[in-house]
């Protein structure tokens, strides 16, 4: 089973780098991917600002110790959880009300919230698997690149 996993992983990695090199997305002068906007970026900026004013004087703190309902990254610090999320946020291009209700950050109404734990084990298993290939990782920007559904190739 586990060697299925493998197999489908890195089947689905080399699906994806074959639709790279044949992409219609713009490239810079130097051949890579133009960078992504964000235009969610000032949006999460002033949603950040509200917890961190929130979470004063507990920014290094577990951030299992500090929020409610983590579940995923309960050792790093609350100021390094925030900072994922953003990344996060960038990343898929959305805001955090996309996984999030707006000051009830715990609430597990969003689909989207248990979503994101998912593939956060999904990238996290694929990780530990090329890392015994002694290939390189990926991220959520691998597959995301600034969208929320990452993009399919169509025949």
């Amino acid at each position: 089973m586990k060697a299925t996993r493998i197999f489908l992983c890195i089947a689905l990695l080399g699906l994806w780098l074959a639709d790279c090199s044949t992409s219609n997305k713009p490239a810079s002068a130097t051949g890579t991917a133009a960078p992504v906007a964000d235009p969610l970026a000032a949006e999460r900026a002033k949603s950040m600002q509200r917890v961190r004013a929130y979470i004063a004087g507990k920014e290094n703190m577990r951030a299992d110790s500090v929020f409610q309902n983590i579940q995923k990254l309960k050792t790093v610090t609350a100021d390094r959880l925030l900072g994922v999320m953003d990344t996060w946020g960038k990343v898929l291009g959305v805001g955090c009300d996309h996984c999030h209700v707006p000051n009830e950050w715990a609430s597990e109404v969003k689909p989207e919230k248990a979503t994101t734990r998912q593939m956060y084990d999904l990238v996290k298993e694929i990780n530990a698997d090329l890392r015994k290939l002694d290939m390189d990782g990926i991220s959520c920007y691998t597959c995301h690149r600034g969208e929320v559904h990452p993009a399919r190739r169509v025949k």
